[in-house]
C-alpha cells in the first residue's frame, strides 16, 4: 500500500558541472545512482586520489580509535545526549589546510608503540623476577656455575612428588647431582649439576616428571643482584609509559578535530565514489538513479533553478527493472516499518504490509503482556526516553512501538484483571466493572479468543491475497484459492469449536457449518488441480491441495502462544508478590527493605522478560501465519546518495569567522 512509486531519472550535463551537481544531489538525498545503462562509455574515477583519501580516512580513524582510550570518560547520559560537532565549509577547508592527519597519525602510531612495547617489557621483567625471587638466596653468580664439562639446571617440581620423582632420578642419573634448594608454596626447587653431555637427556627426563625448567643459562650476576636490576629498569618501563600516556592524554585534546576531518574525508570518498557510475563524453556526462515520483517537482524544480544548464529526464521503471524500495507510511503506521523491515521489504509493485500488520502487532503484544501495570510502566519509560533521548532511526521506531504497545496493554490489562500481578478484588469498584476475564481462572475463554484472533488473522491475510490478485485479473485463483478457502475456513470453525473445545453452539449454526463445509472441501477437491491436463492429475493435484487443511490447523494453534505468554506474566507477577509478602515479616525491619527489593527486582525482570517475549513472538505470527498468505519480501532498500558525517554536521551558511 506504501511503498513509494519510483521513477528512473537521467541527467545530463556539461562536465565543468560535474562538482556542482554531485554536491547538490549530496545535499537533496533525493537520488539514489546508479550505473548508466549504456554499454560502452568512459569512467575516468580518479583512482590515485581515492585512493589517497581512503588513506587519510583510515588514518584518521586509527587515531580517533587511538584517542578515545585517553579521553575523559563519558557517563551513559553524556553519551546519549552527546550532539554532533559542528562546522562551516569555510572552516573545515581551513581546518583540511592546517591540520595534518598524517603527523599525527605518526604521532600517535608511535606513542602506541612505545606503550606496548614498554608494557611488554615490564611484563617480561616482572616474570624474570618472579621466577629468580626462589633463588634469590643463592649468591654465586649465574655465570660461574657454568664450566666447560658441567653446567646447572634449575628446575620447579610439585613437592607432593618431588622426593619420589628425585630419587628415581638419582637412580638413573647417578653421576648428576641433584639437590633441593628450598620449597615454599608447595614447590620444590631443584639444582641439578649435569654433565654437558648428558644435558638434553636430563632436560627430557626432568619434563617427564612433570618438572618446569628455568632457563637462567644466559643470565649474568648473581639472582639478588638481577633481581634489583630488573626492578630499575621496570620503574624506567613506567616511567615512560606515563610519558607516552600524558602525551597521549594532550593529544585527546585533538579529537574533535580529527573527527572532522574524519567526516570530510568521508564525504569526499562518497563524490568520488558515486563519480565511477557515470558515464563520459569529452564534454558532458550522464548520471542516472532512481527517485521517488513525490521528489520529481521538487527535484526538476530547484535543479534547474540552480543549475540551468543541463537536461534532466524521467520515465517510469521499465518491466525488467528492479526499483529500490522505500516505504512511505502514515505518521500512526510508519513505527512498524521497524516490524516489516525485521522480515524484509516488498518488491516493487507489491503490497507494504506494515499498515496491514499494525494493529495486529499491537493488540498480539499486549495478550502477551497482559498487565496494566507493566503496560503503563512501559509507556512511561519509552515516553520519557522519546522525549529526553530523541532516538532515531530504528531505535525511534521501536521505542515508538513500545510505547503504543504500552498503553494497548494497559487496556487489555485491565479488561484481563492484571495489574502487577495483584488480585482484581483489590481494584477500586469502578475499575472491577471493566474486567472481563481471569486468564488464570478461566483459560479456556482466553483460549478461545486467541483462537478466534488467529482466525481473523489469517483470513485478512488471505483476503489481502484475494484482493491482490483480482488487481492482477487473476479472477480463477481468487476465487477459488482464497475466496473458497477463506469461506471454507470460516464455517470450519463452529466444528472445530464444539468437537475440539467443547463449546456450544445452536442447532441452525451447525447445520450451516456442517452442510456448507461438505460444500466448499468438494470445491476445493474438484478445482484444487483445474491446471493439470489429465483427469488423474486433477484428483490427485485436488487431494493435494485439500490436504492444506493441516496446515491451516496448525496455524490456527499457533496462536495459543497469546494465551501462554499471558499466563506466563501474570504467574510470574504473582509469585513475586508473593515472595515479597514472604519475607515481609524479617525482624528490625529487614523485611520491608527485603520486600522492597524482591518487589522492584522481580517485577523489573518479569516486565523485561516478557515484553521480548511479546515481541518476538507477536512478530513471529505475522511473518510465519500472515505473512504467508500474501506476502514475498525481498525488495531491495532504496539507499539515496547524501552526507555520511559520522561527527559533525555541516552549517547551512559558510562563514570563515
Amino acid at each position: 500500500m506504501a511503498v513509494s512509486r519510483m521513477l528512473k531519472v537521467q541527467i545530463l550535463g556539461h562536465t565543468a558541472l560535474k562538482d556542482e551537481i554531485k554536491s547538490y544531489l549530496r545535499e537533496t538525498g533525493v537520488v539514489e545512482i546508479t550505473d548508466v545503462s549504456f554499454e560502452d562509455g568512459d569512467s575516468s574515477p580518479r583512482q590515485e586520489d581515492l585512493r589517497e583519501i581512503q588513506a587519510k580516512l583510515e588514518q584518521a580513524e586509527s587515531v580517533i580509535e587511538f584517542l578515545d582510550r585517553y579521553s575523559e570518560p563519558l557517563t551513559f547520559f553524556e553519551k546519549v545526549a552527546r550532539v554532533p560537532l559542528e562546522i562551516s565549509e569555510g572552516k573545515l577547508a581551513d581546518l583540511a589546510e592546517k591540520v595534518s592527519v598524517e603527523q599525527v597519525y605518526e604521532e600517535c602510531n608511535t606513542l602506541q608503540g612505545t606503550i606496548r612495547s614498554m608494557s611488554d617489557s615490564l611484563a617480561r621483567s616482572a616474570e624474570l623476577a618472579g621466577s629468580l625471587t626462589p633463588w634469590r638466596d643463592l649468591d654465586v653468580p649465574l655465570e660461574d656455575l657454568k664450566t666447560e664439562g658441567y653446567n646447572v639446571q634449575f628446575w620447579t617440581i610439585q613437592d607432593k612428588v618431588a622426593d619420589r620423582n628425585l630419587e628415581r632420578f638419582r637412580e638413573r642419573f647417578e653421576f648428576c647431582d641433584c639437590s633441593e634448594f628450598h620449597r615454599e608454596n608447595g614447590k620444590s626447587y631443584i639444582a641439578v649439576i649435569v654433565a654437558n653431555e648428558l644435558y638434553a637427556e636430563v632436560i627430557e627426563a626432568m619434563k617427564e616428571t612433570g618438572a618446569h625448567h628455568h632457563g637462567f643459562e644466559k643470565l649474568e650476576g648473581t639472582p639478588a643482584a638481577i633481581i634489583d636490576a630488573q626492578e630499575g629498569l621496570r620503574s624506567e618501563y613506567r616511567e615512560n609509559i606515563a610519558r607516552a600516556e600524558e602525551r597521549a592524554r594532550a593529544l585527546a585534546s585533538r579529537r574533535d578535530e580529527i573527527c572532522l576531518l574524519a567526516d570530510h574525508y568521508r564525504e569526499m570518498i562518497g563524490l568520488s565514489s558515486v563519480e565511477e557510475r557515470f558515464y563520459y563524453t569529452d564534454s558532458t556526462f550522464i548520471l542516472e538513479g532512481w527517485v521517488r515520483a513525490l521528489d520529481r517537482k521538487r527535484l526538476e524544480k530547484e535543479f534547474l533553478k540552480k543549475v540551468d544548464e543541463i537536461e534532466v529526464v524521467f520515465r517510469e521503471p521499465l518491466k525488467d527493472e528492479e526499483p529500490p524500495i522505500c516505504l512511505d507510511n502514515g505518521r500512526a503506521s510508519r513505527p512498524y516499518e521497524f516490524v516489516t523491515t525485521l522480515y524484509g521489504r516488498p518488491i516493487y509493485r507489491e503490497v507494504d504490509p506494515t499498515p496491514l500488520l499494525a494493529p495486529f502487532f499491537i493488540l498480539f503484544f499486549a495478550m502477551c503482556l497482559t498487565d496494566a501495570g507493566y503496560g503503563l510502566t512501559l509507556a512511561a519509560l519509552t515516553a520519557v526516553i522519546i522525549m529526553r533521548f530523541k532516538p532515531s532511526g530504528g531505535a525511534g521506531l521501536l521505542m515508538r512501538v513500545l510505547f503504543v504497545g504500552g498503553l494497548v496493554t494497559a487496556g487489555v490489562g485491565i479488561i484481563a484483571g492484571g495489574v502487577f500481578g495483584l488480585n482484581a478484588s483489590v481494584f477500586p469498584p469502578w475499575l472491577q466493572k471493566f474486567v472481563f476475564i481471569d486468564p488464570l481462572r478461566e483459560p479456556m475463554k482466553m483460549l478461545n479468543i486467541s483462537f478466534i484472533m488467529g482466525l481473523v488473522h489469517m483470513i485478512f491475510g488471505m483476503g489481502v491475497r484475494f484482493v491482490a490478485n483480482i488487481r492482477a485479473k487473476l479472477f480463477s485463483d481468487a476465487v477459488f484459492d482464497d475466496l473458497v478457502w477463506m469461506l471454507f475456513l470460516i464455517v470450519l470453525a463452529p466444528l472445530g469449536y464444539t468437537g475440539i473445545l467443547n463449546g456450544s453452539l445452536p442447532d441452525q449454526v451447525m447445520e450451516v457449518s456442517k452442510w456448507g463445509s461438505v460444500g466448499l472441501a468438494a470445491v476445493i477437491f474438484l478445482t484444487g488441480g483445474r491446471r493439470q491436463g489429465s483427469f488423474v492429475k486433477k484428483i490427485l493435484t485436488g487431494l493435494v491441495r485439500f490436504y492444506d487443511v493441516i496446515g491451516y490447523f496448525g496455524d490456527v494453534l499457533s496462536y495459543a502462544r497469546l494465551l501462554a505468554l499471558g499466563l506466563a506474566t501474570s504467574a510470574i507477577a504473582i509469585a513475586v508478590n508473593d515472595i515479597a509478602a514472604m519475607v515481609k515479616g524479617m525482624p528490625f525491619y529487614t523485611g520491608y527493605i527485603a520486600m522492597i527489593l524482591i518487589l522492584i527486582g522481580g517485577h523489573t525482570f518479569n516486565l523485561a522478560v516478557n515484553t521480548l517475549g511479546a515481541f518476538v513472538h507477536s512478530g513471529r505470527l505475522q511473518y510465519l501465519e500472515f505473512f504467508s498468505k500474501f506476502f514475498t519480501g525481498g525488495g531491495r532498500e532504496f539507499r539515496p546518495f547524501k552526507s555520511e558525517r559520522k561527527f559533525s554536521v555541516l552549517k547551512k551558511t559558510d562563514n570563515r569567522s
